[in-house]
Parts: C-alpha cells; structure tokens; sequence
C-alpha cells in the first residue's frame, strides 16, 4: 500500500511557478473554444462565467439535472513515453519529471427560470507537477469543492429584445457559498513532510500529513451584457467581474494555503449567425484585465460551426490550441475534445495538455 502511495503522489505533481489559474467551474465547452465564452455563455454553466446573460434566457424554465465531465492529461501524443513504466517510486519520479499532471471530475446540475439560475457545485481537481531534478520539489493543487451558485439578470433601459429581434442592455449578480477540501503547496521530495505523508496507509491520511485543510466562504460575481439581436443573427458583448474582492477561505488552519479563488475581469465579444441547417459563432475575450499579463496571455478566441445535432469547437487560449466536437441528441448531449492550458507566469511558459469527455442527460425546456 505504502508504495502504491508513493508511486501516486509521484504521478500526481506540478512546479510552484506552475499552478493553473483559479477557477470555480469551466464549462466543457468554453474550454473547447479557447475559453473565449464571456460573451457567448449559451449552455448551462452561465453564472460561471457572466450572471447578466441570464437575462438571454427567456424560456419559463430549464433543467440540466445530470450532467458532468472527466478530464486528464492528455497523454496520447507521449504513449511511447510510457510504455516502459518503473516499478519505483524513484523511477516514476524520473520519468515524470516537468511533466505536469492534470485529474478532474465534476458536476454543476441546475436549473433556469427566466432571468434566475441556480447550480449546486460538486468538483474534484489535482493537478501537479515534479520539477528540479537536483533538488526534486513537488507542487501540489489539490481541491475538492461542495456548493452551490445563485443569481439573476434585469434588463435596464427601454429597449428589450422582443419575438428574437432588438437590442438589450443587462446586468446581473450571482453569489455562491463553498466549501472547500483544499492544498496548495510545494514539498521537497525527499523531506520530512513528504516521507511523513508516505508512511501513512490511507490517501486521506497521505493529503492531512501534506497539509490538507478545510475552509468554507461566501463569493459574489457582477456583470453587464448589451445584445443586438435579428431574425437569423445576434452580437454579444459583456463584461463581468468575478470574485470580487478575492473568494477566500476561512480555514481552521489559516497557516496552511486552501488555494483562494483571485478575482477575474474579464471582457467579451461574440458574434453569430443561425440558418435553417447551419449556424456559426465567432467569440473573443481578454481576461484578467486586473491584473499584469502580457496581451498575448489575455487574449482568447473561439468559434462553433455546425448543423442540428452536431457542432464542432476550436479555439486559441494564450497561444494554446483546442478542438472538439458536440453531439446534441435532444435528451442527451455528449462533448469531448483537447485544450491545453498555461502553467506558467509568462507567455507559453509550461503548457498542461489535457482532454476533456462531457455528458448531459435529461436535459429540457418549456414556455408556460
């Protein structure tokens, strides 16, 4: 047991220059088009991402009861890599050296009633990466969130989109309340809370003697979105800011990091058109604008063509490609796709490759 433990947090390492950044819930499909979806946010991860699209919704009601994703590192392009695989702990360590390591599970189900939405929160992410071959570090981002998000939209001004034609000006609030299982930090490989961990016999145990702590908090998002809307075609911009003030966590143990959620001020653009057997987006954001980033970093761009049933997504996320694909089947919506994601400080710095598997089940809408 001992050495499967080992050979885990081996497989399970990430740099301290290289954590992600922080985020609460990415929509499957945001993340296939460049994570460019601040002014498209058309499915149901809406509040993530602006709470005055809301105000777009304008059935009497929506449900998303059963859904969710599975994603990893994306190691089909380096299965030569691992064809050979150590038995030892140290071997693994070699091999996974700078290699970063992504896992994640998690589930947003909800519900929209005109303007209101509301989504419980159930997601579990680790990432890592091994690094310094010298002095072997070993960064850890473990997380493991329980909430829920609430919010609504309100239209201001005179103009309201009517009969899928006019213009519209929106804004909106959401707040969410988290609990969060949580690490974040950097251990020597071979010091004494790394060797303390691997004496434990139980992963839970492993996580506490790394420094595993709990905390819970209360989080708010704000937003604006103007849409012009025609018969077949429709303009988006939007601006939201999310987590204000910084969401972070009450922890009983404030010396240890639960990894805080930073604020985010992000700007969109998104254009596109429906006919009868086809439709298109095109979208673009710059996120972050509070804080220092080079352009290239902030910049995301994405695109959606496809046909009833069928779309296909691609984007550029600060220079990293992805692509995937949609399947809408009516009850059941199926998405899968690559993405890779900055690990770094700066501009293509430490790229994390991923793959991403989406599944939607029951979902449906209805006008009164």
């Amino acid at each position: 047991m001992k050495k499967l433990i080992a050979v885990f947090l081996s497989l399970t390492s990430i740099g301290a220059f290289g954590f992600a950044e922080q985020s609460l819930m990415r929509s499957p499909k945001a993340l296939l088009m460049g994570d460019a979806f601040t002014a498209v946010n058309d499915d149901s991860y809406t509040l993530f991402y602006n709470p005055a699209s809301m105000a777009r919704h304008k059935k009497a009601f929506s449900l998303y009861p059963l859904q969710g994703h599975i994603s990893g590192t994306n190691i089909l392009n380096d299965m030569d890599k691992f064809k050979d695989f150590p038995d030892e702990p140290m071997g693994v360590a070699d091999l996974m050296m700078n290699y970063p390591v992504h896992a994640s599970v998690g589930s947003a189900p909800g519900f929209k009633i005109y303007n209101f939405g509301f989504n419980l929160i159930a997601n579990e992410s680790y990432d890592a990466l091994l690094r310094n071959k010298a002095h072997p570090m070993l960064d850890l981002d473990f997380k493991s969130d329980r909430g829920f998000i609430a919010g609504a939209a309100f239209p201001i001004g005179a103009d309201r989109i009517r009969e899928n034609s006019g213009s519209q000006t929106s804004v909106g609030i959401a707040t969410k309340y988290i609990g969060r299982k949580g690490l974040r930090d950097t251990v020597a490989l071979t010091g004494p809370t790394m060797i303390d961990a691997i004496g434990k016999d139980k992963l839970e145990e492993v996580l506490k003697a790394m420094g595993r702590t709990e905390g819970k908090t209360w989080g708010f998002d704000v937003g604006i979105e103007h849409v012009q809307k025609s018969r077949n075609s429709q303009f988006v911009v939007g601006l939201s800011y999310l987590d204000i003030g910084n969401t972070e966590f009450k922890s009983e143990k404030p010396e240890l990091n639960i990894s805080d959620i930073q604020g985010q001020l992000n700007l969109g653009v998104a254009f596109g058109q429906r006919f009868n057997l086809f439709h298109y987006i095109l979208s673009a954001d710059l996120k972050h604008l509070n804080r220092d980033l080079e352009f290239r970093q902030r910049l995301k761009t994405g695109i959606e063509v496809g046909i009833p049933g069928l779309s296909l997504l691609a984007g550029v996320n600060g220079g990293y490609y992805s692509y995937g694909a949609k399947v809408d089947l009516g009850l059941m919506s199926l998405m899968a796709g690559f993405y890779d994601l900055e690990l770094g400080h700066h501009y293509k710095q430490v790229k994390s490759r991923r793959m991403i598997i989406y599944l939607s089940l029951f979902d449906f809408s209805f006008d009164v």
